[in-house]
């Protein structure tokens, strides 16, 4: 393959990696060992497995991309094609301590996550993690973001894994066929004058809306925001879809509206217990993915919506309905533009926060929203790894300065998944955060009467 300039919302993710600021996403995934299996079989699986991929030579894009010129200062970024992958590297065996609760892989992970990544090599890691409790092994990923978006990451991940349990010789990730339709639908043409107008006129209204639309001007300042440091912190959180669809269908809210609501009220009450609750409303930024039905093309295709996190509203049920109001505003004036609007929108309504992570300023002042929310679409198709299960699949993914927390979710298998990243310097006691997300959860169905 020939070498390939970097688009420039890639390229933008490879020019904010800094000391303290590594710029990758990653996956956590869980697995089940197969019951089948004897004590002394469970000892090996994982061994085997890593010693079977490390022979394994094909290697496909965006895997065997890498820089060439390992440096992020550099106007136009370009990618060729690795021929030589030194998989004893890229490839990584890990075993936890003690007894492998999900504390001490949490901190293994938060360790992992706070490494940046070596430049000069293709942009990816994959470590293997055995001595889980209950018979059960983990991958974590790790891509820079350079590479992917949360979609087209976690359509990486997915894509090798079997969809049974019979299929004893699965493929590494980075060795599993392309899709026939990569890049194939095309994104949008380059905007004319009056869409980049219209653009101009949607981020505007970003510093001063009107109505239930969330500005840039009405995040307040909380503990949760200001500079950063370099060490990570990380949890993890599980919930039934089944429970988080009957609160929407009760509360004729969507999916993405519950999630926001329990977010809202996890934060409140870890506010709370700090005696930091700002007056105004805790917001978000939420990225929003402007790929076409039938888009698999890995690379950044994100724009980005926001909404107010109700944490100044006592009353769940009414939290949930100024949420609902909140998103339904941004979302009809993100939908609203016009498909070629859509990526100058992108660039300009993330710019004036770029701007201040590179210039150093952000984390400093008043921050122009104060946590961010992704949900990324899974599937609900189980998934296996020779026989072993994907149970969960927790995305873990960056923070930056000024916005030092993090909440993103993926739905797989029946389960709503939330990986929660937080700066170990910025936001102390970040398990808490995952045991109020259950208990704002619990406050939700009994507000509207669905428990």
């Amino acid at each position: 393959m020939t070498q390939q300039i970097m688009p420039l919302m890639d390229a933008a993710s490879l020019h904010l990696e800094g000391q303290g600021r590594p710029m990758h996403v990653a996956g956590l995934l869980i697995f089940e060992l197969p019951a089948e299996l004897t004590a002394a079989q469970r000892q090996r699986f994982v061994t085997q497995l890593v010693s079977r991929w490390r022979r394994e030579r094909r290697v496909s894009s965006p895997w065997n991309r890498v820089l060439t010129r390992p440096t992020r200062w550099q106007l136009r970024p370009a990618t060729t094609t690795c021929y030589d992958l030194d998989l004893e590297y890229h490839l990584r065996q890990w075993s936890l301590p003690g007894r492998g609760e999900a504390e001490e892989l949490a901190q293994m992970i938060a360790w992992l996550h706070g490494q940046s990544m070596d430049l000069a090599k293709p942009l990816w890691e994959c470590h293997v993690i055995e001595g889980l409790a209950n018979n059960r092994f983990a991958l974590y990923v790790k891509l820079h973001h350079a590479l992917v978006d949360g979609i087209s990451a976690t359509r990486l991940l997915m894509r090798g894994l079997a969809t049974n349990a019979t299929d004893r010789a699965v493929v590494p990730p980075w060795a599993a066929p392309q899709p026939p339709l990569e890049g194939g639908s095309g994104g949008p043409n380059w905007p004319s004058g009056s869409e980049l107008v219209e653009a101009t006129g949607a981020t505007l209204k970003l510093w001063g809306g009107a109505g239930a639309l969330t500005t840039f001007q009405q995040a307040p300042r909380s503990i949760v925001n200001g500079v950063i440091g370099q060490h990570r912190r990380m949890t993890t959180q599980h919930f039934r879809l089944d429970r988080l669809k009957a609160v929407a269908q009760s509360a004729e809210a969507t999916l993405n509206d519950v999630v926001l609501a329990l977010v809202g009220g996890a934060l409140r009450r870890y506010l709370l217990d700090a005696d930091a609750l700002p007056e105004a409303s805790l917001t978000a930024a939420m990225p929003v993915s402007t790929r076409k039905p039938g888009d698999f093309s890995v690379g950044n295709q994100v724009s980005m919506t926001f909404g107010c996190l109700g944490t100044n509203v006592a009353d769940p049920r009414a939290r949930l309905e100024r949420i609902k109001a909140s998103t339904r505003a941004g979302k009809s004036m993100v939908q609203g533009l016009s498909m070629n609007a859509q990526i100058p929108y992108a660039l300009l309504s993330t710019a004036p926060f770029l701007a201040s992570v590179i210039l150093g300023r952000a984390g400093k002042g008043r921050p122009l929203f104060n946590t961010v929310v992704s949900n990324v679409p899974g599937d609900s198709q189980a998934r296996y790894l020779d026989g072993a299960r994907l149970l969960h699949c927790y995305p873990v993914s960056l923070v930056m300065p000024g916005v030092p927390l993090n909440f993103t979710c993926f739905s797989h298998d029946g389960y709503l998944n939330l990986g929660i990243v937080g700066c170990r310097d910025r936001v102390p006691r970040l398990q808490r955060l995952s045991n109020d997300l259950a208990q704002a959860l619990e406050d939700l169905e009994k507000a509207v009467s669905c428990s």
